[in-house]
């Protein structure tokens, strides 16, 4: 197997220089304008997005310039999931919001333990209040050995009651609780543990957070900046439920269940689990969506997002098994395939599909050589299958848009362009396959 698509793909970005002349009939990805694609949200109160976007013929790279730093961050998706992140910074670090109850701490401002701290004080007030939430507690911590990864929670966290404060405050920002964006991540834990430690109340404070219209206009990407960036899996708000009342070995407990369940090779479930390029929130998403896919041969989906190398490539994998499980609306699911370093799905009309996020598909050298080896590759497939010639044997489906040139280069060969969004599905609709001709019926005598 080779090595992960997304990390071949960012390679382009050497590989090809930016304004670089066009090679052997082949287009440069250009950069693009922070501004145009992102609008107001290009720049904020204690952030900018740098205005010049470089682009590596599929994703766009964008530097995000705060207070706390640069920060680095490939594809529109991830960088919607920041900028909303950094918003949540923004509220949480406001002397009118939660900064206030920080400075209380210790007075008005504190209220009774929840479950964790209250559970040491008072376990038989706690136990009558709530025999399920105690349940719970027990499990969370019998299940502290399934988290190995002590960013994600840990033994004392959930006894002091910090992990579900922190878990509770990420639920009301809709954010992930275990994210990876430092500022975030250390803002969140220090009012986790005044919360959770200190009973301090936080609930009333937090005030709305702009979460909506977080995608650039330019292209028909995800459209929300929350946690879950499609409910294309079909149960967001479930979803969203677990991460606030689970703990992180909880959950880790949970997914590895639902993944061997599709794919009983251990090994290469434990290599995804313990990628700790993954969040929970991440690991949780791509096993809700295999499940609900419930295609065959998941293992080798699983086994090509084991390999990702870092955050960029793991969220990719993670937007790709949100992909597939919103085309099962539209196509019949076979089974995964794994060809020339992609995974593909087979559907039952002999077709091939290959779902992948792309702010902008350019047809770069990198991009034409993939394509042509995959055409190639799926030579003896595409021959066996009995579609009318107006139909291509193989669809490429992503959730940005495509050059002039690319769609044009693409028809050539065989592949069909379509498009999607995570929350509405396909946005152009590739031809169905030709369905076989119904046999008539003789009139009865």
């Amino acid at each position: 197997m080779k090595s992960p698509v997304w990390a071949t793909l960012l390679l382009c970005l050497c590989a090809l220089p930016m304004g670089a002349g066009a090679v052997s009939g082949d287009e440069a990805a250009v950069k693009a304008s922070a501004k145009a694609i992102w609008g107001e949200r290009a720049q904020g109160k204690t952030y900018r997005i740098a205005e010049d976007v470089e682009m590596d013929g599929v994703h766009r790279k964008y530097v995000l310039e705060t207070s706390d730093g640069s920060f680095t961050i490939v594809s529109d998706a991830l960088m919607a999931v920041r900028l909303h992140e950094y918003a949540v910074l923004e509220q949480l670090n406001e002397d009118s919001g939660l900064g206030h109850f920080v400075r209380s701490f210790g007075s008005s401002a504190l209220a009774p333990l929840r479950f964790g701290g209250q559970l040491v004080t008072s376990p038989i007030e706690t136990a009558k209040q709530s025999a399920e939430g105690i349940g719970n507690f027990f499990d969370s911590l019998s299940t502290s050995g399934e988290n190995k990864d002590s960013e994600r929670g840990s033994f004392l966290g959930g006894v002091l009651g910090t992990d579900a404060a922190r878990r509770d405050l990420a639920a009301q920002a809709l954010i992930d609780p275990y994210t990876d964006f430092p500022p975030l991540a250390r803002r969140l834990q220090e009012l986790a543990a005044a919360r959770g430690v200190g009973g301090l109340s936080v609930r009333g404070a937090m005030m709305a957070v702009p979460g909506g219209a977080a995608l650039p206009s330019l292209t028909a990407t995800t459209t929300r900046t929350v946690i879950f960036s499609a409910s294309s899996v079909g149960a967001a708000q479930g979803l969203q439920e677990a991460l606030r009342t689970k703990t992180a070995g909880q959950i880790m407990r949970d997914c590895r269940e639902k993944l061997t369940a599709l794919a009983p090779d251990a090994e290469v479930v434990e290599a995804l689990l313990n990628n700790k390029n993954y969040t929970p929130a991440d690991l949780l998403v791509i096993a809700v969506a295999l499940e609900q896919i419930g295609a065959k041969d998941a293992a080798l989906f699983l086994r090509q997002s084991s390999g990702a190398s870092d955050r960029t490539s793991a969220y990719l994998n993670r937007q790709q098994a949100e992909m597939y499980a919103g085309l099962k609306r539209s196509f019949a699911f076979d089974g995964f395939v794994a060809k020339d370093g992609f995974v593909l799905m087979a559907l039952k009309d002999r077709r091939h599909l290959l779902a992948t996020p792309a702010d902008q598909f350019f047809w770069t050298t990198k991009n034409r050589q993939d394509m042509r080896a995959l055409d190639a590759t799926l030579a003896v497939e595409k021959s066996a299958a009995k579609e009318p010639p107006t139909v291509k044997p193989m669809v490429l489906v992503i959730t940005g848009d495509y050059s002039k040139m690319a769609r044009g280069e693409l028809a050539k060969l065989n592949w069909e362009p379509a498009r999607m969004t995570l929350t509405a599905g396909l946005v152009s609709n590739p031809k169905p396959a030709a369905k076989p001709a119904k046999k008539e019926t003789p009139p009865a005598r």
